[in-house]
């Protein structure tokens, strides 16, 4: 019997529709998803124009991921 031992290969993850709602995406994740910098991200929710992000850690902050969702959909509107 063969025996697979490539671990190169990264194996997808698929979460339950819950958790991946609730994933945090952090600053560099939004900044793609958005199609913003990263320094403007940063600008937009030091002045209000993002919902705060979640503190994870020392320095570490994160966006949950159906917020992140609802900016895309509300962007969209805005660029129409």
């Amino acid at each position: 019997m063969p025996h697979c031992t490539d671990t190169t290969v990264p194996r997808p993850v698929t979460l339950p529709p819950m958790l991946e709602r609730n994933r945090l995406l952090d600053v560099f994740q939004m900044a793609d998803l958005l199609g913003f910098s990263v320094a403007h991200i940063r600008r937009m929710y030091r002045t209000g124009k993002l919902p705060a992000p979640v503190r994870v850690g020392g320095r570490k902050v994160g966006w949950p991921a159906h917020v992140a969702a609802a900016l895309t959909g509300s962007l969209d509107k805005e660029a129409a």
